[in-house]
């Protein structure tokens, strides 16, 4: 799968940040310089400000990914200029994973660098995908299906901690995930100042239906209207909690299992 983020024009102000930056073609990888058989420089493990001084580096996801591909640490590391033993120190996290080697492994393995870099650790690479659980669906006329699952999609390292995400069935954005606050809060003026014209939030009603749709103000005081570009209004309902969409994102790949 290419590795790519796209966004929705009409809510670009929701999207989080992209899951990878622009590579640069093996092509152009090919024309920097460095002499025939020479390996690259890594630096060695080494402290690190924050939360890891004096331990090894975070975990990474090279491992998995690699096997995947059925390739072996001297078949990627001659993809990318090093030797197997290198691949082997970045797996056995003997040697600090950058960015900019991560988007090397990256495109050997036509992956994100935010991939490459994944773990479990609460205080990995900062630039890795975050792994966020996914919760429900949204279905025909964009209502909201909640759903118990073990399921994890990868997010944007840019995503709050409490992200939670919806996979979006039907629609113009069929597939994408839409990734939401998981803290509900009452319906208030505020909501409505914040949504302003997007659908920026879902609502939960008091008959229980939940949808993803535009908020406005109805006929009588505490009722409201769920208002759709593409589908016929809702009117005049009691709202009972709401939750904050933060983003959309295309799934670019599969979480290590």
């Amino acid at each position: 799968m290419q590795s790519q983020s796209l966004l929705r024009s009409s809510t670009a102000q929701l999207s989080s940040a992209p899951m990878s930056d622009d590579l640069e073609s093996k092509k152009n990888r090919g024309a920097t310089s460095q002499a025939p058989n020479e390996e690259k420089t890594l630096q060695p493990a080494r402290p690190k400000l924050g939360s890891r001084p004096n331990n090894a580096p975070p975990p990474n996801s090279v491992r998995y990914y690699r096997l995947r591909a059925g390739m072996s640490q001297a078949q990627l590391g001659s993809l990318i200029g090093v030797s197997g033993e290198t691949i082997r120190r970045i797996e056995n996290r003997d040697t600090w994973l950058d960015e900019a080697l991560a988007t090397e492994i990256g495109m050997a393995l036509d992956l994100p660098k935010e991939a490459v870099g994944f773990s479990d650790a609460p205080d990995g690479y900062t630039w890795a995908a975050k792994a966020v659980p996914l919760v429900g669906s949204v279905i025909a006329e964009d209502e909201v299906r909640y759903r118990k699952t073990r399921r994890r999609v990868a997010g944007s390292p840019s995503l709050p901690q409490d992200a939670v995400a919806l996979v979006i069935r039907q629609g113009k954005m069929k597939g994408w995930l839409l990734f939401h606050r998981g803290v509900q809060e009452p319906m208030s003026d505020g909501v409505l100042l914040r949504q302003g014209r997007a659908e920026k939030f879902i609502a939960c009603l008091q008959s229980g239906r939940t949808w993803w749709r535009n908020i406005s103000i109805g006929a009588e005081r505490d009722v409201f209207d769920l208002i759709s570009s593409d589908y016929p209004s809702i009117r005049d309902v009691k709202i009972i909690w709401v939750t904050e969409v933060i983003g959309f994102e295309v799934p670019l790949f599969d979480l290590p299992s």
